[in-house]
């Protein structure tokens, strides 16, 4: 049976983790080991973690962030196979059954899932905010359903499970991803020989540092996607960001997605056409996140190098419009969104 070391980075998390690390102990197919990495946290995590039991243990290290708690449980692991889960989401009780079946299937060297969503109190979402459309914008801006996402790029294949057949997409995904990551990292079971080759998580990242490790994975082997849910991941939790943060998050993303199309010697042009539409969407989001901070000089910078690789949409074309208006209208308009989503349902 395949050697499972799971990875759990947490930073605190008392009040989330004890869901997750249970998940994980109920798998139909247990893991050889369950590794969390306590990253300096200052609640009642390390008290959560002494709670539980074997093949659980803690490692626990000063503060030093995501990218460098995931690398020092890939370091510790045992495993032939290297699983990660986040500290607030958790599995559902067939996900390493399936991956690892999945796995053997296809004699892909990396796996991942969809998943559910649930809401910070762990209730789950309504169905149509379900998967991979939910979770990654590059569904949106396809418009395509995951099945004809995935096979544009993979083919198709059936996995027979002891619970059932198992749709899965299966190949080389590095000009999938170039369009857009469609990976969790809650969600991957990685060869712990693929994660050696390519290098564990770049830790002079402190955001899509998940982006740029998976872009390098798939750039040197396989994957097996499984549409099914396997997890739960949690959604909806308060954070602090501003505009101007979500302009430098996606100017990281440039910069990944550039060094990225760098890793094979050429790319195909299918590659090609990917790696331009990705960097086209990019920039259109670029653009939307200066507006959002009154910017619009800056977001008619981002459309001009949108217009060098792809051509316009109705999207551009009401950006670029609304760069030319003036800071109080700008502001207006703000108001304005905000209050329509304020009247939206719930869950919309």
């Amino acid at each position: 049976m395949a050697a499972v070391s799971v990875v759990i980075p947490a930073y605190n998390r008392g009040d989330l983790l004890e869901p997750t690390v249970r998940s994980i102990l109920a798998q139909t197919v247990p893991p050889l080991e369950v590794i969390i990495v306590d990253d300096g946290s200052t609640d009642d995590t390390p008290a959560v973690c002494a709670r539980f039991p074997a093949p659980v243990r803690t490692i626990r290290q000063e503060n030093r962030g995501l990218s460098a708690a995931r690398n020092r449980g890939i370091a510790e692991a045992a495993g032939d196979w290297i699983a990660f889960c986040d500290s607030d989401d958790v599995w559902r009780p067939r996900k390493l059954e399936v991956q690892l079946a999945a796995l053997e299937a296809t004699g892909a060297a990396w796996t991942v899932s969809g998943c559910g969503l649930i809401d910070p109190q762990g209730r789950p979402l309504p169905a149509p905010h379900l998967g991979f459309p939910r979770v990654f914008a590059v569904f949106a801006e396809s418009g395509a359903p995951p099945e004809a996402h995935f096979g544009r790029w993979l083919r198709g294949e059936t996995v027979h499970t002891a619970g059932g057949a198992v749709p899965v997409f299966t190949g080389d995904a590095f000009g999938l991803l170039l369009q857009g990551n469609v990976a969790l990292p809650s969600s991957a079971v990685v060869a712990r020989a693929l994660v050696e080759h390519v290098g564990g998580f770049d830790e002079s990242l402190r955001a899509a540092e998940e982006t740029e490790f998976f872009l390098r994975t798939a750039a040197d082997a396989p994957v097996a996607v499984v549409l099914d849910a396997l997890l739960d991941y949690r959604v909806g939790h308060a954070s602090i960001v501003s505009s101007e943060g979500d302009a430098r998050l996606v100017t990281l993303a440039l910069e990944i997605l550039d060094r990225a199309a760098r890793l094979r010697p050429a790319l195909t042009p299918a590659e090609t056409q990917a790696y331009r539409g990705g960097r086209a969407r990019l920039q259109l989001r670029l653009a939307y996140a200066r507006l959002s901070s009154l910017d619009g000089r800056g977001a008619r910078a981002a459309l001009r190098d949108h217009r060098r690789g792809a051509a316009p949409t109705a999207r551009s074309a009401a950006l670029l419009l609304a760069s030319l208006a003036p800071p109080p209208v700008l502001r207006g308009l703000h108001r304005l969104k905000r209050a329509l989503r304020g009247l939206r349902p719930a869950g919309a």
